[in-house]
């Protein structure tokens, strides 16, 4: 009797063993939970075009072992508060505009100075490789690192007031978004009023302001093409709108996942550059559909303006050498770049963001 309930209670034994063996795996396969958190509406173009298929795309190329879950809206935080919440552990992936934190950044301001790109393909590639020796550091004060890169459309004028000239502008109250968004308008004659983009509409709405700089590419998300009446294509400048990350996370993750992270912020780059090309061109329709003015400004003008906004560079270069920084030798670089990828396709850009990714984007990539 006492072998029979000693053999019984090994099988049990031996079965609690299997199924805590059991509960072990299924615990150890759990997939790994990122927040990805956004200032931008649930039914935005930039969470249709760009965060649903990078989602997709991580999920899919980890074999679901990330799961990542979207906060649209403003839950989580701000359109500026980007930072605080990854420093803070509220999110994982967010968007984090060196813009809304001017004084934070220095030399990562290169990319809003004005016609530094020649478009949103060349904006990415050439802030990439420029992002190790030149960017790296002030990211890392910050204890954030950039998933993805990108720059904006180009930034144009869109006014309820009638502009058929530079002269027009001056003293007109024009939203800027901050930095070098305002000196550019100060340096065309109008006064900068800094907004943050989820308050733009009302304010455009309200008469707070008679025009906006604004990226063309977001002008129908925004609905601004509801209320502008004239549409000025200027083409002067774009703005380094990077999303961010937290190491903290990133530094738990198998080397596996953290390979899928990197191709994923390659693959958002191009998401993006195609958001921007694309729907460009899709809101200088609309307006046109809409019968707003658009207000082609003849060459001698727009030559004016260029030559307003060009002592910007010489400016961002004494300002940060002044301070020790290698400002001469990043503009020199970043020159010499859009020289090199200026002729670039779209095609050849997303060969070389797939095949050629540039390393030191990631700490250990």
């Amino acid at each position: 009797m006492l072998k029979n309930f000693s053999k019984a209670l090994t099988v049990s034994l031996l079965g609690l063993s299997l199924g805590a063996g059991i509960v072990s795996s299924a615990a150890a396969e759990d997939p790994v939970s990122l927040r990805l958190s956004m200032h931008q509406a649930s039914n935005s173009p930039e969470k249709k075009r760009i965060i649903d298929p990078l989602v997709e795309f991580i999920e899919s190329k980890s074999d679901g072992k990330i799961k990542v879950d979207v906060y649209a809206n403003g839950t989580l935080h701000g359109a500026a508060e980007g930072f605080k919440a990854l420093a803070t552990d509220i999110t994982d992936i967010a968007p984090t505009y060196p813009i809304y934190q001017s004084r934070s950044f220095n030399l990562n301001h290169v990319t809003n100075l004005p016609l530094a790109f020649q478009n949103a393909y060349v904006g990415v590639r050439v802030t990439e490789e420029l992002y190790p020796e030149y960017l790296a550091s002030e990211w890392e004060r910050l204890g954030v690192y950039p998933l993805f890169y990108p720059v904006t459309a180009t930034y144009d004028l869109i006014t309820t007031k009638p502009v058929s000239s530079i002269e027009d502008i001056k003293g007109m109250k024009i939203r800027g978004g901050g930095a070098a968004l305002n000196e550019i308008i100060e340096r065309m004659g109008g006064t900068p009023v800094t907004i943050k983009s989820p308050e733009v509409y009302a304010a455009f709405q309200q008469g707070v302001v008679d025009g906006l700089l604004f990226n063309t590419a977001s002008i129908l998300s925004f609905r601004l093409d509801e209320i502008g009446k004239y549409y000025i294509p200027l083409g002067i400048t774009r703005v380094g709108i990077a999303w961010g990350y937290s190491p903290k996370t990133f530094e738990t993750l198998s080397p596996e996942l953290k390979q899928v992270m990197f191709e994923a912020g390659r693959e958002a780059s191009i998401l993006y550059a195609d958001y921007v090309t694309e729907d460009t061109d899709a809101a200088i329709e609309a307006m046109k559909e809409k019968n707003i003015t658009f207000v082609e400004l003849p060459e001698e003008e727009l030559q004016m303006v260029r030559d307003a906004i060009a002592p910007m560079w010489d400016k961002f270069v004494e300002e940060n050498e002044a301070e020790g920084r290698p400002a001469q030798a990043l503009v020199d670089a970043l020159r010499e770049k859009t020289e090199k990828y200026g002729a670039m396709t779209r095609e050849e850009f997303v060969e070389l963001q797939r095949t050629e990714p540039v390393e030191g984007l990631f700490p250990g990539k």
